[in-house]
């Protein structure tokens, strides 16, 4: 045995509910679970390393599962937009000034800020996605569904209109079609790299390209990740294009494209009946509460989602919707938002919200089998959380455990104090093994200065509302 956790509270989200041993022990070996159970029958002898978890509560590791963790550098850089703004005039102008390698370090921060909150998965979508898995990643040791972003449309288009159609180029979405393709040879001896196929979404890539995808997505049992219905521009894109009748639900089931391989990320422009046709279809869903309440200014319908036996996860996007990539966060932020729209303090409980976040991503990620649960045989991705901090304190164990809410509605993310993927420890007494943080955030603020400053006359040219904030000197 590598590893033995001793004398800590587990959440094990074994079965229907959280799986709760109150005085337990976790063994692992190479990179796999060993053992899960009381104290009374772990022996802890042959093990290499021990950590006494006592007033900790250790669980599997959190899974986001929609993060592009490549724009971070351009965190603070649109924020309180209309949404109609957002894309074309906000975090647009200012993105083209990113090079290569300046989303190569915006990842690391990105990633790490991620790590040190308990995410030990992360749904990484973006182009040339590779650039992130090599030099991010597997470095790090993290754990990532690399998801290739497929899209026919130029990046220029900020002198659009909302209603002006995107040009396509389908040589552009057939290049990227096949660099994703070739991530599932590149990486299938990877144990911590699993891939998708990321067509961003439908206003932005052609039905014929779309069904290409999903005809070479079901040959390799992958699962198609999409953008769906998020938001006032992409339904002005759709009702362009298909009509005035359309919405992109309406058109994927025209086309046969809504199955149980599809998962769309956001939703939040989509009717309850397109919903309830998305879960009798099988599709999966993942929400960013976060990223979408300030963006949109919308709750995404995860709780109806789940109120229709749907499968669900949570991400946190990107850093210049939300600001963070802080797991913790998204389950707060979307277990509060929907009591408040629903009118129900009721739905998504603190357990149901910490099972979205763990075993309900790694299901709509096809992970399950591997992760999301500590289990015998499973690999071991655990993180473990100091309940005895000001803000988590007192916790205990009757009349019943009230460290389950806290974890949901007091924790900020950072009292995990430890973090193991793979069975590696990443984070171990709240400090990095093997990162420099430092100069990894020296060169961030360093290459951020540089790409705001670029960036300032397109910037302002786009003419977004945060020019005339500035003009009034709030920003």
């Amino acid at each position: 045995m590598n590893i033995a956790i001793i004398n800590t509270r587990i959440l094990s989200f074994r079965g229907n509910n959280l799986g709760i041993i109150d005085n337990g022990a976790i063994g692992i070996t190479d990179n796999h679970i060993s053992f899960v159970g009381t104290m009374e029958k772990f022996n802890k002898q042959d093990a290499d390393i021990v950590i006494n978890g006592d007033n900790h509560v250790t669980m599997p590791g959190l899974v986001n599962a929609h993060i592009h963790t490549g724009s971070t550098l351009l965190r603070g850089g649109a924020q309180d937009l209309p949404e109609i703004e957002w894309m074309n005039k906000g975090i647009g102008p200012i993105g083209r000034h990113m090079k290569p390698e300046d989303a190569i370090v915006g990842s690391k921060l990105g990633v790490l800020e991620g790590l040190k909150s308990g995410t030990t998965t992360f749904a990484e979508y973006t182009s040339n996605v590779s650039n992130l898995v090599n030099h991010v990643y597997l470095p790090f040791g993290a754990r990532v569904v690399a998801t290739e972003t497929i899209n026919e449309v130029s990046p220029k288009r900020d002198h659009l209109k909302p209603t002006d159609l995107y040009e396509f180029d389908r040589q552009k979405g057939e290049t990227a079609f096949k660099r994703a393709s070739e991530l599932f040879k590149k990486y299938q001896d990877e144990e911590l790299v699993s891939c998708m196929y990321g067509p961003q979404a439908l206003d932005m890539i052609s039905i014929e390209l779309l069904k290409s995808i999903q005809e070479e997505a079901k040959s390799r049992e992958s699962g198609i990740h999409i953008h769906v219905a998020q938001g006032q521009r992409e339904r002005l894109q759709i009702i362009e294009r298909f009509g005035k009748d359309a919405s992109t639900v309406k058109i994927l089931e025209k086309n046969e494209l809504l199955d149980e391989n599809l998962l769309g990320a956001h939703c939040h422009d989509t009717s309850e009946a397109e919903r309830a046709l998305m879960v009798k279809r099988g599709v999966k869903m993942v929400g960013c509460p976060s990223s979408i309440s300030m963006i949109d200014g919308i709750v995404p319908p995860i709780g109806h989602f789940v109120a229709l036996g749907g499968k669900v996860g949570i991400g946190s996007d990107q850093a210049p919707g939300p600001g963070l990539h802080n797991m913790f966060c998204e389950m707060r932020t979307i277990s509060n938002l929907t009591k408040v729209i629903m009118k129900d303090p009721t739905v998504l409980p603190a357990w149901e919200v910490l099972q979205i976040a763990t075993v309900g991503g790694a299901q709509i990620l096809g992970l399950d089998k591997k992760i999301g649960t500590l289990e015998v045989g499973k690999q071991a991705d655990i993180i473990m959380v100091n309940l005895n901090s000001l803000n988590l304190a007192p916790a205990v164990s009757k009349p019943f455990r009230n460290y389950i809410p806290n974890l949901v509605y007091s924790s900020t993310g950072y009292e995990v104090e430890n973090v193991i993927i793979n069975g590696k420890m990443i984070i171990e007494n709240n400090e990095f093994v093997s990162i420099n943080t430092d100069e990894i955030l020296k060169e961030a603020n360093k290459r951020a200065e540089r790409i705001f400053s670029d960036a300032t006359d397109d910037w302002i040219k786009a003419g977004s509302k945060l020019v005339k904030d500035v003009e009034d000197g709030f920003l």
